[in-house]
């Protein structure tokens, strides 16, 4: 990714103005509410001052506070000044189109420090650090829910690419109110782009320098920092190469921005969906169309607006939403402990969910599958024939992930009785007549 992601998408939510009810968790904190940082960006960014406090589009030379929750929405980079003018920042969205990288949204908390030149919280997402300085080291201390470390750019130009992301393991199954401390695993990566790095943290010192020096380390929040300490790599990644040509889907992007920019405005999140819903849909190109359904439902995660979320994956006719619709809330309830209870209560107390079916969604939003266990399949497959759209197509989701040569069964959540009862004689034969 480069100079052109700037501002990809700008047309889209960014343009639109589009609020939404604001976090639903966050780290708590009692420290002042003091200027930090400015906004070097125009487009893909909010802020909001805390739980239930209303996200608000941040623009370009505008003041950033501590304390308050910054998310740049997936698929658009942002760029921040620290107060210190020591310290780049760039916040990184991200698309599963873009790379392979798990991360959507990017999400940080800024904290005031005169001990370091920038002191900052990675809820979740890629943060890329510069040292912006004509001379000297560049040290950051950097904050995850979990943990601190001190980081030293070591050289002006040093360039770093942190990233982290949470996720339910597979096999682990959905019940309500788990004991505290049995969250989802949080995983973390570093990779050193430029220059050279080290890392503190209590005892133990890391040195780090970029390809094909030791650029990569790597940890979760079970094991650990990998045994071995940074990896040496032979490049960057890909979505961080500045040579790298724009491929199709990055080219897609760019026209989405021609075609779409400043089409819709507004602050009430439904009517600016449906506005865009309605423009795409008489889009002649329609893999353009599906980009910006692709985008607009994943920016709906990142702003904690599930209950949308979910009723488009019970409603929608359009397979990219549904598959937008499971990838973002799968990543939602990874986050925190906790988001899965959260939601579970959502589906029955607004949106009609029987205690059954919310515990089935919740069930295959956790993914606790065993890919050799007959009574997997049994289970997935009854559920094509379910009431619940959102239901028959996470089941779906998860058939073709356990066995994809039933990537070839026509099959559409949306589609008519008549062609799901085939599809499910289809999954039959293919998955359970062969058990008998």
């Amino acid at each position: 990714m480069k100079k052109w992601m700037s501002v990809v998408l700008a047309g889209l939510l960014a343009v639109a103005g589009l609020h939404s009810a604001g976090p639903v968790d966050s780290p708590g904190s009692t420290e002042p509410r003091v200027e930090v940082a400015k906004v070097l960006t125009n487009v893909g960014f909010y802020r909001s001052p805390g739980v239930g406090e209303r996200f608000q589009r941040a623009l370009k030379g505008e003041t950033l506070y501590t304390r308050d929750v910054h998310v740049a929405l997936p698929g658009f980079k942002v760029e921040i000044e620290p107060a210190s003018k020591k310290v780049g920042v760039t916040l990184w969205g991200n698309l599963p189109e873009l790379s392979s990288s798990p991360v959507l949204e990017s999400t940080v908390i800024f904290h005031d420090t005169k001990a370091y030149d920038l002191d900052v919280t990675l809820l979740r997402g890629r943060i890329l650090l510069t040292n912006t300085q004509e001379k000297g080291s560049a040290k950051v201390w950097l904050r995850t829910e979990e943990n601190a470390v001190e980081l030293d750019l070591e050289k002006p130009g040093t360039q770093v690419a942190l990233e982290t992301y949470g996720r339910w393991p597979a096999g682990i199954p959905f019940y309500p109110n788990r004991k505290r401390g049995d969250d989802p695993t949080r995983s973390w990566e570093v990779f050193v782009l430029k220059g050279d790095l080290t890392i503190k943290a209590a005892r133990t010192t890391w040195s780090m320098s970029a390809p094909p020096g030791r650029a990569y380390f790597y940890g979760d929040s079970v094991n650990g920092p990998h045994d071995g300490g940074p990896q040496p790599v032979k490049s960057v990644p890909d979505w961080a190469d500045p040579k790298a040509v724009p491929d199709k889907t990055a080219k897609l992007m760019t026209e989405v921005v021609a075609e779409y920019a400043g089409k819709m405005s507004g602050e009430d999140i439904r009517e600016v969906i449906g506005g865009y819903f309605k423009l795409a849909a008489a889009d002649k190109n329609q893999e353009r169309a599906a980009m910006v359904r692709k985008v607009v439902v994943t920016s709906l995660t990142a702003l904690d607006e599930v209950q949308t979320v979910v009723e488009l994956l019970n409603t929608s006719t359009y397979p990219e939403v549904r598959d937008s619709a499971v990838i973002g809330l799968r990543h939602w309830i990874g986050v925190r402990g906790g988001r899965d209870d959260l939601l579970y209560k959502l589906l029955m107390d607004k949106l009609g969910y029987s205690k059954n079916e919310a515990g089935a969604m919740l069930e295959m939003l956790h993914s606790p599958f065993d890919r050799g266990a007959v009574e997997t399949y049994q289970t997935l497959i009854a559920f094509l024939k379910h009431r619940k759209q959102s239901i028959r197509e996470l089941a779906h989701w998860h058939l073709i992930r356990l066995e994809p040569k039933g990537a070839e069964i026509p099959y559409s959540a949306s589609g008519s009785e008549e062609e799901r009862a085939k599809a499910v004689a289809a999954w039959t034969k293919l998955k359970l007549a062969e058990e008998k």
